[in-house]
């Protein structure tokens, strides 16, 4: 890891910088970078806390649509490190900070007097994010950060009373998720260049000093980001397992069902980040486009954090009936999990992974979830985790004499 100075007055990156290749040294998180994530240590913490007494859809609506503008502002400054290197601005880091921080203490009070502050504080992150970049640089990898189309409906929600801010900011989020899957920075690039060619033909004077220069990401750099990003959210399991256990009586049942918690996200785990990328099991960083594998990790992720959530409050209800809301956070958490998890596997694995192994694990919580109401917290907590090991298993299998060449 490096220490990385204050360069607030040199521009990030030089439209000429050159793009990473096998051969440049490794790179790793940055002590600013790291820094930066502990923002996203309280950010999990006190969006988790919106689901521990859920007693409406409209409850895990506006946990979604908070967790995706979270993890998108976070994701424009994640891109900023990737792509700025040794020359990203400290100051612009930090003011990032202060701003995701605003969002993290909005949350308990965003349905009353905070709700215009977790919008302006994340409109403010957006276009913070996009004035990161000089005139005529497209990032390739990421073009949302620099299309904030998604922003407007946020601006609008501040004028704007519930229930219509709520539904201000998922039309704000859906626009985001549109530019996500469907906006390719290559044809960002390409037609720029052709604007810039048209002017240099048309009107030469007005292109002298005018460039148009592709930025792209750091793939081993981003796949550490994306990793931290998930033992966060993993370690807020732990987290919330802990603090339940600390105050419950302690006994074999205690233990039974504490036990259980640590052997799931153990196995998510060795799933998601030994043996995945972005979140996801099998996926490598030259499989799919960043923007898809980015917006695959934002999904795991925030369902990763439902599963944290639900299990620090089954440890909370280890002496009692389980509650419903309780086991479908669970259920539906890793079922939704799994289902991206099964969707990898229909596009890059194969037909076989997904019918023997990833569908299997998708339906087997939803049938729990359904007809599990007599299950205590341990039960439940130890069957989900038995599903997650099928999974590890199927993924540390040995591989076929034929397919380990091919891998070579």
């Amino acid at each position: 890891m490096d220490n990385t100075a204050d360069t607030a007055d040199t521009p990030v990156p030089p439209p000429d910088a050159p793009v990473a290749d096998a051969t440049a040294e490794e790179r790793h998180a940055s002590w600013t970078e790291l820094f930066f994530d502990l923002v996203v240590v309280a950010g999990i913490g006190m969006l988790a806390h919106l689901l521990h007494d859920v007693g409406s859809a409209t409850d895990v609506y506006v946990y979604v649509v908070l967790y995706l503008a979270f993890w998108t502002a976070w994701a424009d400054f994640v891109m900023y490190g990737n792509v700025a290197g040794e020359r990203v601005r400290t100051t612009s880091m930090l003011a990032a900070m202060v701003l995701l921080a605003v969002m993290v203490a909005a949350v308990p009070e965003v349905r009353d007097a905070h709700g215009a502050a977790f919008a302006l504080a994340y409109v403010g992150l957006r276009l913070l994010g996009d004035r990161m970049w000089r005139r005529g640089q497209v990032v390739v990898d990421w073009p949302l950060v620099q299309l904030g189309f998604g922003t407007v409906p946020w601006m609008v929600s501040v004028f704007v009373d519930a229930p219509w801010r709520y539904a201000l900011w998922g039309l704000g989020i859906a626009v985001d998720l549109t530019v996500m899957f469907a906006v390719s920075g290559t044809r960002i690039l390409k037609g720029a260049r052709d604007r810039m060619e048209h002017i240099r033909r048309t009107t030469p004077e007005r292109a002298a000093g005018m460039e148009v220069s592709a930025l792209r990401t750091d793939p081993a750099h981003l796949a550490e980001r994306l990793g931290l990003y998930v033992i966060i959210v993993l370690g807020e399991g732990l987290i919330q397992v802990i603090d339940e256990a600390s105050e419950a009586e302690w006994d074999l049942t205690l233990g039974g069902v504490t036990a259980g918690a640590f052997a799931l996200l153990v196995a998510i785990w060795v799933l998601s980040v030994r043996y995945g990328y972005a979140a996801v099991p099998h996926l490598s960083p030259t499989r799919l486009p960043v923007r898809i594998a980015m917006a695959l990790h934002c999904f795991s992720t925030g369902a990763l954090a439902v599963l944290a959530t639900g299990l620090g409050a089954a440890v909370a209800h280890v002496h009692g009936e389980l509650p419903a809301h309780v086991r479908w956070l669970l259920c539906g958490a890793l079922a939704f999990y799994f289902a991206l998890v099964s969707l990898t596997a229909a596009l890059l694995v194969g037909v076989r992974w997904l019918l023997s192994s990833a569908l299997q694990c998708t339906l087997a919580p939803l049938v729990l979830g359904a007809v599990g109401g007599g299950l205590g917290a341990v039960a439940l907590v130890w069957v989900l985790a038995g599903i997650a090991y099928w999974q590890v298993l199927w993924v540390l299998r040995p591989m076929p004499s034929r397919r380990r060449s091919r891998a070579r």
